[in-house]
């Protein structure tokens, strides 16, 4: 549990330029934070099938009998047509004219790539479509973020988890003061930058914890594993008034 604590009482030092800003009776202001390592149970997961060829019709048809192959594996591993999502063909002309170049650009070639989204409800079967696809040609950028089911009733949880740490950590912070702590008079999962700019702290951060530790870019088979737990988190800025 990791909690950033302002406490302010008569704020005698405080500038007439922050007055707006700071509450005029005494406050306690606090951001209570809450997290939790779990195991996930789905993973959503992109490909990129491309190729080039000095034959658009070869490049394409390439591209399409690659996408053919992986939604025969995905359907093998049971996953539904429901959790995939193709995107349109994205194709790009190769020409010999590089910038500044002298004469008329003669295309030498086609590139075209499409990307493929889905969404893996079984983890034991995400091996073996990884494994599937890994050192395949015309396949690339196989890139899995892991993830919960229930990650809403989780971050729920989580939340709650935050507000009763923020509340014990601001009846702490009164009660050595001879004050007790009354109700919130303000919460906000972002931080209160003109407060903490006020007291000269400037602002930081609450943003959510778990993105970008839940990815996985597949290279080779033995890396194709999936993470024991991801780790989720909550914070939120509450401001106390106290008596």
């Amino acid at each position: 549990m990791c909690v950033r604590i302002i406490v302010a009482g008569l704020l005698l030092c405080a500038s007439a330029t922050f007055a707006a800003d700071i509450p005029e009776y005494p406050f306690v202001f606090v951001v209570g934070h809450a997290d939790l390592d779990t195991a996930p149970d789905m993973a959503v997961c992109s490909v990129t099938l491309h190729a080039i060829d000095p034959d658009p019709g070869k490049a394409d048809s390439t591209v399409n009998e690659r996408l053919k192959s992986v939604l025969a594996t995905l359907s093998a591993k049971h996953v539904s047509p429901g959790d995939i999502e193709s995107f349109s063909i994205n194709k790009q002309i190769l020409t010999n004219n590089e910038y500044n170049a002298k004469g008329p650009a003669v295309i030498r070639g086609y590139d075209l790539s499409r990307s493929l989204k889905f969404t893996a409800r079984q983890l034991d079967s995400l091996s073996a479509i990884e494994s599937s696809m890994v050192g395949e040609p015309n396949i690339e950028n196989i890139n899995c973020r892991f993830d919960r089911k229930d990650r809403k009733d989780i971050e729920a949880d989580l939340q709650t988890k935050a507000l009763q740490s923020a509340r014990d950590q601001a009846d702490k912070l009164a009660l050595p003061l001879g004050r007790h702590v009354t109700a919130a008079v303000a919460i906000s999962k972002s931080p209160f930058d003109s407060v903490a700019a006020a007291l000269g702290m400037g602002g930081f951060s609450s943003s959510a914890e778990f993105a970008g530790r839940m990815f996985k870019k597949s290279a080779a088979p033995d890396t194709l594993l999936v993470p024991s737990t991801i780790s989720m988190s909550a914070s939120v800025n509450v401001l106390f008034k106290m008596e």
